[in-house]
């Protein structure tokens, strides 16, 4: 049998359920992951499943799980990424005392968002939401990540979070901009001084996911020679 899935301590905390997780991307993987399940103390099951294994998904789909996402991941060089002159806004490293302001934009820019977690009814949409406001804030305490705002205005007005996956990749994990801040090209800011700073400190590459139908970060990715890398969907599971 492969690899089962695993059990998910915050998301089972956060909706009050026992969740796993899991990843199918094959058949055979598939079955043994829903034989886990369906013997397996567990309310959901997440699992990811390669765009490109279409039986994969299609076994999920007779099984009952539904498609609450598509995530697209995209890959590139941190060679073209350069020290802007007078960065507009000012972006600048997260500090503790940013903390609340940085919670507040998560939570403001998140409400709602079209994720897997807000795609599933039976869910709590507001759970959903502080589960975003906690992984940003967390990453103020892992030393393996980098928390960037930016400054508008003379307020906080977005922030973007990105871990070293090794010496030579940063992952671009999470970002938001304030919804009163928003289409004033503070994400771009905020992406190019990420990919300045991790060239600064030796990383080659950025990687980088969002769900297929957010197309406006992505554009922001292509233009600066990021490609697309390989995609995933989300499937949930809820056993009856």
């Amino acid at each position: 049998m492969t690899e089962s899935a695993v059990y998910s301590a915050l998301d089972s905390a956060r909706f009050a359920i026992r969740v796993f997780r899991g990843r199918a991307d094959n058949v055979e993987a598939t079955a043994d992951l829903l034989q886990f399940a369906r013997s397996t103390d567990l309310d959901l099951l997440i699992v990811r499943c390669p765009v490109e294994a279409v039986a994969a998904a299609q076994a999920l789909e007779r099984s009952g799980a539904f498609l609450t996402d598509t995530l697209v991941y995209y890959r590139g060089p941190t060679s073209g990424f350069v020290l802007s002159a007078a960065p507009s806004p000012s972006v600048r490293l997260c500090q503790e005392a940013d903390r609340a302001s940085l919670q507040a934009i998560a939570r403001a820019s998140f409400a709602g968002f079209f994720g897997h977690y807000h795609a599933d009814p039976r869910l709590d949409p507001i759970a959903a939401t502080e589960g975003y406001v906690e992984w940003a804030s967390s990453a103020l305490a892992d030393a393996a990540s980098v928390v960037l705002v930016s400054e508008t205005d003379g307020s906080l007005s977005g922030f973007l979070t990105a871990k070293k996956l090794d010496a030579k990749t940063w992952e671009i994990v999470l970002n938001g901009v304030a919804p009163e801040f928003q289409r004033r090209g503070i994400y771009a800011a905020l992406f190019r001084e990420i990919g300045y700073l991790a060239r600064r400190q030796g990383a080659s590459e950025l990687l980088v996911s969002t769900q297929l139908a957010n197309l406006a970060p992505q554009k922001v990715w292509t233009r600066a020679g990021l490609e697309i890398d390989h995609a995933v969907y989300t499937f949930h599971w809820w056993k009856a």
